[in-house]
């Protein structure tokens, strides 16, 4: 079988060129423009922590239903998020569409450097839109008084029907060390959410429920919480402001949501 290779490379070697030099100056570039922003946002996210703790230590209400008043403030915080969810999709638009390239028997040459420039002008672009829309997660975060915890466990109850489709719920679950990392953390929250029903007046069949969910999650490194459907009450209490919350997901940026960052040295890490 042919190996499978990016179509100007059949083409033409100034498409191939071309792309070489991206490759070879896009992390430099991308470097230098994000590095301001992600450090703005590495300081934002330990000021969280400081006021609301770690991400995975966030303990749900022992019912596990957010309230009316922190949906809220959820969908004010995502409503930041608009600029940088336009310029993330247009960017993955075009890198779809430099990749039916390789699908192609003829090229235009001429329109494979168009479009690996245009590509490249965006990608430049995307540096700063990753460093900034961390900053303002974080600084709307702050402002709106919730920790990432509270808004992690927000988002994978609110769109856990996106977390079940291809491709989405591969990116925000598949085998990754991000994903496992809030896997984890989500876990540790259904932990707590089931200490709290245990040392209050939980039902029996809410214990029950909570626990056969921790279990499953235990069993299985790729399931996604409430695999099987949500609590009745948690989609009731969501119900009024699926409209609002549907509007305001981006597939593009649902990826980077619930990542955090870090400072090693002079270097900022996403994970």
């Amino acid at each position: 079988m042919e190996e499978k290779t990016w179509g100007c490379l059949k083409q033409t070697a100034i498409g191939c060129g071309v792309l070489m030099v991206i490759a070879i100056a896009l992390p430099f570039v991308l470097g230098v423009m994000m590095m301001g922003p992600f450090k703005r946002a590495v300081d934002d996210r330990r000021a969280i922590e400081e006021k609301y703790g770690p991400q995975e230590a966030y303990a749900p209400p022992a019912s596990g239903v957010p309230s009316a008043d922190r949906i809220e403030v959820f969908l004010d915080i995502r409503r930041g998020f608009a600029k940088p969810c336009a310029d993330l999709t247009r960017a993955e638009k075009q890198m779809q569409k430099m990749e039916t390239f390789d699908d192609q028997e003829e090229i235009d040459r001429m329109e494979v450097m168009r479009e690996a420039f245009s590509l490249t002008k965006s990608m430049m672009g995307v540096g700063p839109v990753l460093g900034h829309f961390y900053e303002i997660r974080n600084q709307n975060l702050l402002d709106a008084g919730m920790g990432l915890g509270e808004f992690t466990y927000i988002f994978a109850v609110a769109y856990n029907d996106r977390l079940l489709d291809e491709p989405e719920g591969e990116q925000l679950f598949g085998p990754t060390i991000t994903n496992r990392r809030v896997r984890k953390a989500l876990l540790s929250m259904l932990e707590s959410q089931l200490e709290a029903l245990e040392s209050g007046d939980g039902a029996e069949e809410d214990i029950a429920l909570l626990t056969a969910e921790i279990e499953a999650m235990r069993e299985d490194s790729g399931r996604v919480p409430w695999q099987d459907g949500l609590p009745p009450a948690i989609t009731e209490a969501l119900e009024p402001y699926r409209t609002q919350l549907d509007e305001l997901y981006c597939p593009a940026m649902a990826p980077l949501e619930l990542m955090i960052n870090e400072r090693h040295g002079p270097a900022v890490e996403s994970k």
